[in-house]
């Protein structure tokens, strides 16, 4: 798979990971400013991608929901334009046959996706986050590194689920929700 990777900070180097192991390239990027770590054709503005040179795949992250809200946005923008963003999956993460990821979704490494679990549209599942059977992730949600979605829970669109953050059983996240990080040690009070 060629990709036009969006993006270019942190999180995109793991989204390059993902796309390599799985036999991908990045053909061009997408950034303001040239990455002195990605060796594909740079691109300044989103205008100028292609979608010859490839599918769109979202190397930018976010945190608060309206950040997420603007990259759920920006998928949708390359989705009009015709570009193809097949779900990314890294060869270390384990997604059930069962479930359903829908375009523009990432699954990073060592996360788990289990039966019937429903990943929306341009979804983040960060490394070594679990989502539980039949759960529902909404569209341009996050679910941070360590997470835990638990069965036949609901997150809505554009949610943040922080790192070490457990939504239990059955649970309903709203629509543009921050359910803040777990925090054990570090950082200020």
């Amino acid at each position: 798979m060629n990709v036009v990777l969006v993006g270019a900070g942190g999180h995109a180097k793991a989204i390059c990971e993902a796309i390599s192991a799985a036999g991908g390239s990045v053909s061009a990027y997408v950034a303001p400013e040239p990455a002195a770590w990605l060796t594909a054709r740079h691109i300044a503005e989103d205008a100028a991608a292609n979608p010859d040179d490839g599918e769109a795949v979202l190397g930018i992250g976010g945190v608060e929901p309206e950040a997420l809200a603007r990259r759920l946005a920006l998928l949708d923008q390359y989705l009009e334009r015709g570009f193809a963003a097949s779900p990314v999956r890294h060869q270390a993460a384990q997604v059930s046959p069962s479930a359903v990821l829908e375009p523009g979704v990432v699954v990073l490494a060592g996360a788990v996706v289990q039966p019937d679990a429903r990943i929306g549209r341009g979804a983040i599942i960060n490394s070594n986050a679990l989502v539980e059977h039949d759960s529902s992730i909404g569209a341009g949600s996050h679910v941070a590194p360590g997470a835990i979605v638990l069965g036949d829970a609901w997150v809505g669109d554009c949610c943040m689920i922080g790192a070490g953050a457990v939504v239990l059983q059955g649970a309903r996240v709203p629509d543009r929700t921050l359910v803040r990080a777990t925090r054990l040690f570090g950082g200020a009070a």
